[in-house]
């Protein structure tokens, strides 16, 4: 927190007044005019990007084995003080901008004798406060919230300085609140308030722009995410909540299959004049693979040629390994999940920016497959996902199953999971049709869906892994539990490149597929970064013991003690 504050002084400088009457309210000394409020509130936005620590010790280093989503050849790096750091004072630094810009909206509303005048943007700032603090306590668990982020309302105060520790409970129920208000707020096609004054709208929205239909939607979809994740913790708390997001209309993302305006809400590094740093982060990281876990979901053998492949997702996901005379394409060769002395040394540059002049070179130590170097590599519009709309029907799936506040599926279980992996097929499609950097795709996949448009390779891929992981397969026995790790399943796979959601997934359900018994699920939470250790000693020690396990990975999160 001290390196915060430092961080925060120095914020202070770009904060400032908002356009259409704001200039007037602009009082804080600290604070130039001139800076408007939609660049206050799309630097929130920008401020969700995941920074190259986080990609590089927890992501690539953590969470990506420990959901056996991927495979490590190494673990060589081991500070995850570095990503952890970096999460918690990118958290701080947004939430202070946060709360910076609610005070504006306070002071507009008392300014125009209307407490509803800031509901809309007041309610899509909410969501975005609700994404990364949601975000940020699954991987801590209890953290300072609700004294944090307000310095400047008393620069003075204790409490503000070195802000007591929030219940991971009490953080969730009060964004859960919050949310319902705003899906509520947007999703009402008002443009008046009840006093009959326009709604203050955002000149520019960088991330939906102000569509507030979608917006709704985003705050529906976290309900549901968050909704199940504490369900087993408090189901008479979750249940309403649940069964209303579940009732929930959504006419935007459901509208196509397209990333920029359907199937997903993310963020574009070309919108937002950025980069994700996820080239650096898996070249210099060099050694995640395709594990033996996430292979046995996408093909039925484990022939090198690809053969057995019958989740053609396999091929925007992974590469092949390096090209021998034997496979002069490359071979599909999983890593084992757990390195024995037996497993040969790993190598060669799968990541390497050299592929962009020559991409089927990946070095001839490059034995195992990697992942898809294109998604690695291009910057500029392969998004950072936030939603799906894939997961959102998994989650409405598993509501189904689990017969949550007595919803069952409206025909039966397979059609609620085929039409989930329907509008996975349709998401991850789309991806290489993004970018000209994505040249090369794997001849199997062309030829296939060459000969298709994309509304049909996509509904004949959702059948084809229907048959092989249901229909066909012996071992599916049409239970509810069969039907919910199929849910899980095909969940787990959708997060592709969402590890720390798979890595949430994987804590509460314990049943994502794995071919170690979850043997290398060994986090159930991060450490406290140091920094925050030493500047706000006592409440961190308060905190500690509080903790079944102390500051451990050990110590499970709220809603996975149960």
């Amino acid at each position: 927190m001290k390196k915060n504050i430092i961080i925060l002084i120095s914020t202070a400088f770009i904060l400032a007044s908002c356009t259409k009457n704001f200039e007037d309210m602009n009082q804080d000394p600290f604070s130039p005019t001139g800076t408007t409020i939609e660049a206050l509130f799309n630097g929130v936005v920008s401020s969700l990007q995941q920074s190259m620590n986080e990609q590089f010790y927890l992501q690539n280093e953590i969470w990506y084995p420990e959901t056996e989503l991927g495979a490590l050849t190494s673990e060589s790096w081991g500070n995850s003080q570095i990503g952890t750091s970096n999460v918690w004072s990118d958290y701080y630094l947004m939430l202070a901008n946060i709360r910076e810009i609610e005070k504006r909206f306070d002071a507009y509303d008392e300014v125009q004798s209307d407490s509803s005048v800031c509901d809309k943007v007041r309610a899509q700032l909410n969501i975005l406060k609700a994404y990364q603090t949601f975000k940020v306590t699954d991987i801590f668990g209890d953290m300072p919230y609700s004294q944090a982020g307000r310095i400047w309302e008393n620069a003075s105060s204790q409490a503000m300085m070195k802000p007591e520790w929030d219940t991971q409970e009490s953080i969730y129920k009060s964004l859960l609140e919050e949310l319902v208000w705003s899906r509520d707020v947007l999703h009402a096609y008002s443009s008046t308030t009840a006093n009959g004054n326009e709604y203050y709208k955002l000149p520019y929205d960088v991330l939906l722009n102000n569509d507030y239909t979608l917006w709704a939607e985003f705050a529906n979809s976290l309900i549901l995410r968050h909704g199940l994740r504490m369900y087993d913790k408090e189901p008479d708390y979750a249940t309403p909540l649940l069964v209303e997001a579940y009732n929930f209309i959504y006419s935007k993302m459901s509208s196509s299959g397209g990333v920029a305006t359907g199937g997903g809400i993310c963020l574009w590094p070309s919108v937002l004049g950025t980069n994700w740093d996820v080239n650096w982060s898996f070249r210099e990281h060099r050694h995640l693979r395709m594990g033996e876990t996430v292979w046995s979901v996408l093909s039925s053998t484990d022939d090198m040629d690809g053969s057995g492949i019958f989740d053609y997702r396999t091929f925007i996901f992974f590469d092949t390994n390096h090209k021998t005379d034997s496979f002069p394409d490359g071979a599909w060769h999983a890593y084992p999940q757990i390195r024995t002395t037996d497993t040969p040394t790993e190598g060669g540059s799968p990541y390497a920016q050299s592929r962009d002049g020559s991409y089927t070179f990946k070095g001839p130590s490059c034995l195992y497959s990697p992942f898809n170097y294109y998604l690695t590599r291009d910057e500029k519009y392969v998004p950072q996902i936030l939603v799906t709309y894939a997961d959102v029907l998994f989650m409405k799936a598993e509501i189904e199953v689990r017969h949550i506040g007595g919803i069952t599926p409206p025909l039966n279980a397979d059609e609620s999971i085929r039409s989930g992996i329907y509008q996975s097929f349709l998401f991850w499609t789309h991806i290489p049709t993004q970018t000209s950097r994505w040249q090369y795709l794997y001849p199997q996949y062309t030829n296939y869906i060459g000969s298709l448009d994309i509304w049909s390779y996509c509904n004949n891929m959702a059948a084809n892994v229907m048959n092989y992981a249901v229909y066909m397969n012996p071992n599916f026995d049409y239970t509810d539990e069969a039907y919910l790790n199929m849910i899980y399943q095909q969940r787990w796979l959708n997060l592709f490149r969402q590890p720390w959601e798979a890595w949430a997934l994987a804590r509460r359900t314990m049943a994502t597929p794995t071919t170690t018994n979850h043997a290398k699920l060994t986090s159930f939470r991060m450490e406290y970064p140091q920094m925050e250790i030493e500047y706000n000693y006592d409440n961190y020690t308060a905190q500690l013991a509080r903790m079944s396990h102390g500051d451990t990975r050990q110590t499970k999160v709220w809603w996975m003690d149960r």
